[in-house]
């Protein structure tokens, strides 16, 4: 099965039901996400690969050295690919034992975020949490704002993939706080100059953990 778009080309080597739903949902989104980081289009096609186990279990070792057993979706920005496991072998294999169509598209667009992302940007270990934050923002992920007075932001910037279980809610809660409270160009800026981003990520992740706080007190 195989679909080539303007951006992408859309491919699953087994028969899959919602291959349409896949194509057509990318279709549907890829120009907001273009347009959040200033792009007409692709300098290059990504290439989306829906995989059963076996493959993406490979992939992910090559990636990480090991498998995570909640990884679904890997971008590769210098080989132009993305990664996808099937919903069957998520439900078998991975932590997402409750995954579905609606999910696993937004899965799948947090990983165009990602595709677009690497194309104005480089990516360093430190700015994992940033360019966590927008994928799962930008795809409109359920995750929940979290107390970031929990949160141990020098381990998140320094370890992000093995900082535990509430990485990705704490990039979230972070980014959301960015994306609410400062204009598009200081956001673009962050993402693209990573420079500039290490000489403002602490004071914006005080902000944000004081706006959680104050949120916090105003319910009480």
């Amino acid at each position: 099965m195989k679909k080539i778009l303007n951006n992408f080309t859309i491919e699953s080597a087994t028969i899959i039901s919602y291959f349409d739903d896949i194509v057509n949902f990318v279709l549907k989104n890829e120009k907001d996400i273009l347009d959040f980081f200033k792009l007409e289009k692709l300098p290059q096609k990504f290439n989306i690969i829906i995989m059963n186990y076996d493959d993406f279990k490979d992939v992910q070792i090559k990636a990480y050295g090991k498998v995570i057993d909640y990884v679904r979706g890997i971008t590769n920005g210098s080989t132009n690919t993305i990664m996808i496991l099937t919903i069957e072998d998520q439900l078998k294999y991975t932590t997402h034992k409750n995954a579905t169509l609606d999910d696993t598209l937004k899965m799948i667009l947090h990983e165009v975020v990602h595709a677009c992302n690497s194309v104005v940007a480089k990516f360093y270990y430190q700015t994992a949490w940033l360019q966590e934050g927008l994928a799962t923002n930008l795809a409109n992920q359920n995750y929940s704002l979290m107390d970031l007075s929990e949160c141990d932001f020098e381990l998140l910037k320094n370890d992000f993939m093995n900082y535990g279980k509430y990485n990705y809610a704490f990039a979230y809660t972070i980014v959301n706080f960015i994306l609410n409270n400062y204009d598009k160009e200081i956001v673009y800026k962050l993402i693209t100059d990573s420079n500039y981003l290490r000489d403002n990520d602490n004071r914006l992740f005080e902000e944000a953990k004081q706006h959680m706080l104050n949120e916090k007190l105003s319910k009480r």
